[in-house]
């Protein structure tokens, strides 16, 4: 083996903690590029780094050389995703959000399974680090071909180039957006600006000086990065553990990626019928479920489906998530806080390596932490509100009235269930 790694088992193990170390710097460096210079900068500043790195690091001539760029690669390149992922969730309007989010997961999805093949075929990983990340680096060109969000740009109040950029869409798309789209953002912009100068002079606050001051941010923020730990641990820590099943271990790694495609399919049929809450706490509930009980089934095929079941339910919340956060948090800061969640969240991804290695003391420990997690965060999503159908929050207080409309929706309910409560007692007597 490679740098002699052949009885090291934590040396191998170090390599997966390393990587995802990396995503530490690189989600909140990517967030901040996005959010100050644009979508289509950060994105491709990510993705050029990670061509750029990756290349190197097959080019390693001893170990300390490959983890060194093992975590310079995610360090500065691990943003891409998130980059990519709120340009194209800021392009479409509500309905679009989760068909888009299902573009990204399939993707995700048909790049592992190539990846494995191609480790599978080849055998030799300098190859394969050459065949995957050489391509990263021409998205230079993308700078010229790419557009800028248009959101970010009226968040920005650069109000004729994200009327440009409509303008042109128009043009490739062949449609014609509404004419009283145009007046709504040009008195959207109006309004914005003597917001501004009010708070300017009220206040003068920076807007992230706001964030920080306002514990509804803060509360969101906290609960969306529990939700991502939770995730990334259970998730990636069921991909890593998943060579330990019996079997091909190339084989097994592609089921389980695989099985990620009807979870996605599900996110696509459910999401908007039945609410982002609902679907995500109810998919967290039974990975908790599937996951604490997965020791007390006999080894066999029904474990190995049961593992599965795992893996689809907490593919179903992960990927929900992304979608949920993002339409939690406003536009100006939408990167930077998802970028934060991510960061925080990537606590999981990186003890996730490490999880093989508590089967020495008890063979299922793994799977039950990783239920208990999924399970834990489920309850906390229900503190969320709910966000389905609703326009993406562009400014903190657009984000404040979901709050209040959740606040308005419970207590509602609560009227409506002691006034049918006193009906039944009055109908009792």
């Amino acid at each position: 083996m490679t740098f002699d790694l052949a009885c090291q088992d934590w040396k191998r193990s170090l390599v997966g903690t390393v990587h995802n170390a990396g995503f530490f710097i690189a989600i909140p460096l990517t967030g901040l590029i996005s959010d100050r210079y644009g979508r289509r900068p950060a994105l491709i500043f990510a993705s050029v780094a990670n061509g750029v790195f990756g290349v190197i690091r097959a080019l390693s001539v001893n170990y300390n050389m490959f983890v060194v760029f093992e975590f310079l690669e995610p360090a500065f390149g691990a943003g891409v995703y998130t980059a990519c992922f709120v340009l194209a969730l800021e392009l479409v309007g509500p309905k679009g959000r989760v068909f888009v989010s299902l573009l990204f997961n399939t993707m995700f999805i048909l790049g592992g399974v190539t990846v494995t093949l191609l480790s599978w075929w080849l055998l030799n990983w300098r190859y394969l680090l050459f065949i995957i990340y050489t391509p990263a680096v021409f998205v230079f060109i993308y700078i010229w071909a790419l557009p800028e969000s248009f959101r970010w740009l009226f968040s920005k109040g650069r109000y004729e180039e994200g009327l440009s950029v409509l303008s042109r869409s128009e043009k490739m798309n062949n449609v014609n957006v509404p004419k009283d789209h145009y007046e709504q953002v040009e008195k959207q912009a109006t309004k914005q600006r003597d917001e501004r100068k009010c708070e300017n002079v009220e206040r003068n606050q920076s807007t992230f000086n706001q964030m920080l001051t306002s514990s509804m941010i803060w509360k969101r923020l906290f609960i969306c990065s529990f939700l991502w730990i939770s995730s990334t641990l259970v998730y990636y820590g069921l991909s890593i553990n998943a060579i330990e099943l019996s079997g091909n271990r190339y084989v097994n790694y592609i089921v389980i990626l695989v099985i990620e495609a009807p979870a996605n399919v599900c996110k696509l049929i459910f999401l908007d019928r039945f609410g982002r809450k609902r679907v995500i706490a109810t998919a967290y509930f039974l990975t908790g479920l599937i996951l604490i009980n997965y020791g007390f089934v006999p080894v066999g095929n029904w474990s190995i489906l049961l593992y599965l079941g795992g893996k689809f339910f907490i593919t179903l919340a992960y990927n929900s998530l992304y979608v949920f956060a993002a339409e939690v948090f406003p536009t100006n800061y939408r990167t930077s806080l998802l970028a934060m969640c991510s960061t925080i969240g990537r606590i999981g991804s990186t003890v996730a390596p490490q999880t093989p290695l508590l089967t020495r003391f008890y063979e299922y420990l793994p799977t039950m932490i990783f239920g208990g997690m999924a399970a834990l965060s489920g309850f906390l999503v229900l503190t969320l509100p709910e966000t389905n159908n609703l326009k993406l929050p562009d400014s903190l207080k657009e984000a404040q009235d979901q709050d209040r409309r959740k606040e308005i929706e419970d207590t509602v309910e609560r009227t409506v269930e002691r006034t049918n409560t006193t009906t039944d007692n009055k109908t009792r007597l």
